[in-house]
């Protein structure tokens, strides 16, 4: 059935409206794409989530190219350095006017907040559907209002077990956490609000980010166990889980891609096209410590709702003309360095 896109029917989602004039909406829109490619003019942007792993990165690399940052977060950012050069905001995705106060002035909304933890997705499942869902939604709407566009950050975790692996970005979407399911779902309210509202939304399938002030994960619990104790390295499940781990740095560097040379309502997976067992993670990084310990399993799997096994299929946006360029020994390196200092 046709959209009637007339005057009284222009409210097609409760609290939002589109723009009085459609095609001038539109013009703005491909307008702050081509304004995005020069790389050579500021963009003030609005981060959710700033404060986070990733979002510190993002910041930084934004700062970097020129751009003025506001960061929206439960938490302020550790880094003092940073702190000095961006806006911050205490607030959260779930409040709508904690968006509106963050976002004036912005052209651009880089949507990382999130509740990223599958075990504690399992727990609180209507918390992790309020930020995640219920946030994504928020930032779409805010962003209908102004005329902004979105990154939207979102996880490999939305296939679930793949059927197919390399995974392309046409895998059917499995979830099978509550995480996964809340990111599957922002992902589809991303689609449906680019069609019906024309929203300029690009979204992000990310892997196993690593890399430096990421206070989780494999290999800062292998760092923190062979801290405790160099002769012995317990390895939850078998050690034979196999996942894509992609570096920090080709993940922002991806980020930057996909805003400046990304389609519209697309998405894009974020990884290396290659896998790391955890075995593997643990022969790099006791080589690194120099240490030779005895590496004592848990069995079974790790944890609920975890997907062994993950491998992305990266050809979409390599042909953005991005490619990781971090080896994992050169990153595991690098992570374990920054470690060292925080001791």
């Amino acid at each position: 059935m046709a959209i009637d896109t007339s005057k009284r029917n222009r409210t097609s989602y409760k609290g939002v409206h589109r723009s009085k004039n459609t095609e001038k909406s539109r013009k703005t829109i491909k307008t702050r794409i081509k304004n995005n490619k020069r790389g050579n003019t500021m963009t003030k942007i609005l981060i959710t989530g700033h404060a986070g792993f990733i979002g510190t990165h993002l910041t930084q690399k934004l700062l970097e190219m020129g751009h003025e940052v506001v960061g929206l977060d439960k938490k302020p950012i550790k880094k003092p350095d940073i702190a000095d050069k961006i806006k911050e905001i205490k607030g959260d995705v779930r409040s709508e006017g904690d968006i509106k106060k963050a976002v004036e002035g912005c052209q651009a909304i880089f949507h990382l907040a999130a509740q990223s933890s599958v075990p504690k997705s399992t727990r609180e499942i209507k918390k992790d559907f309020s930020t995640n869902t219920k946030g994504t939604i928020n930032i779409l709407k805010t962003a209908i209002k102004n005329d902004l566009e979105v990154i939207n950050a979102s996880t490999s975790t939305v296939y679930g077990k793949p059927e197919k692996t390399p995974t392309p970005e046409t895998e059917q979407l499995k979830p099978i956490s509550p995480y996964g399911a809340s990111k599957a779902s922002a992902e589809m309210y991303c689609n449906a609000l680019h069609n019906t509202h024309n929203v300029n939304v690009k979204t992000l399938r990310l892997y196993n980010v690593y890399g430096p002030h990421n206070k989780k994960g494999v290999m800062w619990d292998f760092f923190n166990k062979l801290d405790r104790n160099p002769e012995k390295l317990e390895i939850l499940g078998t050690g034979k889980q196999e996942k894509d781990y992609i570096y920090i740095d080709d993940a922002i560097d991806a980020f930057t891609t996909i805003w400046e040379k990304g389609k519209p309502g697309e998405q894009y997976n974020v990884g290396t096209q290659k896998t790391l067992t955890v075995n593997q993670i643990a022969d790099i990084t006791t080589q690194i410590m120099d240490i030779t310990p005895e590496y004592k399993y848990t069995g079974g799997k790790s944890w609920k709702g975890d997907v062994e096994t993950t491998q992305a299929d990266t050809t979409k946006l390599r042909k953005l003309s991005w490619k990781p360029k971090t080896t994992p020994e050169e990153g595991i390196k690098k992570t374990y360095h920054w470690y060292k200092k925080q001791k």
